[in-house]
């Protein structure tokens, strides 16, 4: 799996010329059932496209102002992602000066730089300067692009959604069965 980070992602464009990505974009802490079905979305996309020619793409956040702890290390979100079948990982710090950045603006830099063929995000995603773009406004804008866009719902574990906060709270309570159910692996 490649990893590059934003500046090289601005730079280079990827995935290579002749290649369109599939991609979704997320914190991914913990990487749980609800993250992988994301990303199993983008993998079977390019599996299944003509002569493979799409190329599973993750974007994802290296948070520098931490306000909960981590589910897993940052190396262990990148082991991952290489073992569902990401092939190249784009990794943003997330900055003061990034978090200002509007929602379009950030897709916009990810529709010119990242070839980008399909993409999917989850139903509750937001993005942008105080959240300003939700899942319907990704979906509308990456069809105003003739680009494919899926919205996928939220992974129910009982009668509430799979969430990072969730699995936190179930490893704090000494749960790691629920905790592992959510994860689809051990926990920590």
């Amino acid at each position: 799996m490649k990893v590059v980070n934003w500046t090289q992602f601005l730079e280079n464009d990827l995935p290579p010329q002749g290649k369109l990505s599939s991609m979704t974009v997320g914190v991914f802490d913990g990487v749980h059932r609800g993250h992988q079905s994301l990303i199993e979305r983008i993998v079977s996309r390019s599996s299944n496209a003509p002569s493979a020619d799409y190329v599973p793409t993750v974007v994802t956040f290296r948070q520098n102002h931490k306000t909960s702890p981590d589910i897993q290390t940052f190396e262990q979100r990148l082991e991952i992602f290489e073992s569902l079948g990401i092939e190249i990982t784009v990794v943003i710090d997330f900055t003061e000066s990034f978090m200002q950045l509007p929602g379009l603006e950030f897709l916009n830099l990810l529709l010119k730089h990242g070839r980008i063929g399909f993409f999917a995000a989850g139903d509750n995603f937001r993005c942008g300067c105080k959240l300003d773009t939700d899942a319907k406004a990704i979906k509308d804008f990456f069809a105003s692009h003739n680009i494919p866009a899926e919205i996928v719902p939220q992974i129910m574990e009982g009668a509430l959604p799979i969430s990072s906060s969730r699995i936190r709270a179930a490893i704090a309570s000494g749960d790691h069965a629920l905790a592992e159910k959510m994860l689809g692996r051990r926990s920590k």
